[in-house]
């Protein structure tokens, strides 16, 4: 989880920077190596979902979980919208709207760095000290 939100962030540090000369070719790569690290993450989180989830119970879980990801999805974009749209301050130019995308990533980048916290919080079966392998009859 950790290196995935460490290439997530590598991947948007770049947005911050961009221009309206910044070459396509440098946003696709910044952009793949982005959506790589998000998807390390966004897997590590729906498996760590289900963890000690009975098996009836895991339609409800993907039910559960797939509203959680509808609901923050919405929810983030309607901030780092609105944090552009506060940065704009109704000026349209080239430069202001540059200006108000590099504040819209760097409060992306902001919330990256905080989920670093949760993610500590993860279970991970590498680090379950009670399981006992018994090997021979």
């Amino acid at each position: 989880m950790l290196p995935s939100i460490a290439v997530t962030i590598i991947g948007t540090l770049p947005f911050a920077f961009f221009d309206f000369g910044t070459a396509q070719w440098l946003v696709w790569l910044v952009l793949f190596i982005r959506g790589m690290g998000v998807g390390g993450f966004t897997i590590a989180v729906m498996s760590d979902a289900y963890t000690g989830v009975q098996k009836p119970l895991v339609p409800a879980a993907s039910v559960a979980t797939r509203i959680v990801q509808n609901v923050g999805a919405a929810f983030g974009s309607a901030i780092l919208a609105t944090v552009v749209s506060i940065a704009l301050n109704g000026q349209g130019s080239a430069a202001n709207v540059a200006g108000a995308y590099h504040a819209g990533f760097i409060t992306s980048l902001i919330f990256m760095v905080i989920s670093i916290l949760p993610a500590l919080f993860l279970t991970s079966k590498m680090r379950r000290d009670d399981r006992v392998v018994e090997t021979g009859p």
